[in-house]
């Protein structure tokens, strides 16, 4: 399988792979000089801009493979089938760029390993830890047909045919897990902005991720079936994007419950962080759910990269700002990360697009683009096929 569309030296390929080099130069150079010579972290300022990407966004982003698995193994809705096969490869991959930034921006890497055998039940790293190594290994073993088809080692095939929908559960559970486990950590850091600081975390971090991931598939199906010149499944996005929309509608449900019962609400303010606040909640949820209520504006093309869009820019706000931004009262002085921080977080997004592009071209990640369709339909290979 060779999928002639898909180019491996294009521009944006270029650029892809340039990146990605330069993410293993920082990597190498952290190994060799240490955390203090490439960032501008701190004894003061522990958490910066690595780990908010790592553990905040690409881990969230990922979210869309369990949901989109749950939607057809689970519920069956055949409508999203032509969306699961990619959903899992990104989601694999997020999770492994994930785990890869997370272990680069520990101060003593190698002892990332240490939970395999040194067991701290007490620790709510220790369970997010082994939930992240076991979604990611069951991610891989999800993929694993596309592999299997391709070398035609088909009794593999045939076996995990069979355990798909025992893995597809244990990956379910797990990714809530650990999703919840990551907002409930911030449980013990009350240093942190009362905006930010609320009792149900691990529940708003579950919730977010699932219409985070949700809006990365659109998002990035879009760009990738107009670069590629591949049949835009718009009947498809525009039947996705409303579950976003319900999600979104429990998010903020939960979310202003919870401040309002904390007593919270009162900590709103016009000043940075009540500019954040509101950023994240008009541009993650209150605009995206008022244009996916507008038919025309949700079964356009440009309609979905919008909403798909600010959904993406609002939960990243939202994770960046849990995550680094709502401790600064605590801190003393400023945190701004050095180029290096920079070259890395986008080094590592654009690896895995590359690898992405790579698993497209000679896997059939995209065999089921055109699931659903009439066989008359399917023929014609349309360039988009409306809502």
């Amino acid at each position: 399988m060779n999928n002639r569309n898909i180019p491996l030296f294009s521009f944006w390929g270029v650029v892809q792979i340039l990146l990605g080099l330069g993410a293993i130069g920082v990597l190498v150079a952290k190994l060799v000089f240490g955390l203090g010579a490439i960032t501008n972290l701190s004894d003061n300022w522990p958490w910066g801009l690595w780990v908010a990407f790592d553990i905040g966004v690409y881990i969230a982003s990922a979210a869309g493979g369990f949901v989109l698995a749950a939607l057809v193994y689970i519920f069956r809705i055949e409508t999203f089938r032509p969306l699961v096969k990619p959903a899992i490869l990104i989601a694999a991959l997020c999770y492994t760029i994930g785990a890869i930034g997370i272990a680069v921006d520990l101060g003593r890497t190698p002892l990332i390993v240490h939970p395999l055998w040194m067991w701290q039940h007490n620790s709510i790293m220790f369970e997010v830890g082994w939930c992240v190594m076991m979604y990611l290994t069951v991610l891989y073993l999800e993929f694993s047909p596309n592999i299997f088809e391709r070398i035609g080692f088909k009794s593999a095939a045939k076996i995990q045919h069979f355990l798909a929908i025992p893995l597809v559960s244990f990956g379910i559970i797990l990714s809530f897990l650990h999703q919840s486990s990551l907002g409930a950590l911030f449980l013990i850091t009350p240093d942190q902005h009362p905006l930010w600081h609320q009792h149900m975390m691990g529940y708003l971090f579950v919730i977010s991720a699932m219409a985070l991931g949700l809006a990365v598939l659109t998002f990035f199906g879009l760009i990738i079936a107009k670069s590629w010149k591949l049949t835009t499944r718009l009947d498809v996005f525009a039947k996705l994007m409303p579950i976003a929309a319900g999600i979104l509608v429990v998010w903020l449900g939960v979310r202003f419950y919870d401040l309002a019962q904390g007593g919270n609400l009162s900590a709103f303010a016009m000043d940075e962080f009540g500019a954040l606040f509101a950023a994240e909640i008009a541009l993650g949820a209150v605009i995206p759910i008022i244009l996916i209520a507008i038919k025309k504006v949700r079964e356009s093309r440009a309609g979905l990269m919008w909403i798909s869009g600010l959904i993406i820019l609002g939960i990243m706000l939202n994770r960046i700002s849990t995550l680094v931004v709502s401790h600064a009262p605590a801190r003393v002085g400023e945190y701004f990360p050095t180029v290096w921080e920079f070259i890395f977080t986008l080094g590592l997004v654009a690896g895995a697009m590359y690898v992405f592009r790579l698993a497209a071209k000679y896997l059939p990640v995209l065999s089921e683009q055109k699931a659903g369709l009439p066989a008359s339909v399917a023929k014609m290979d349309p360039e988009v096929v409306p809502a």
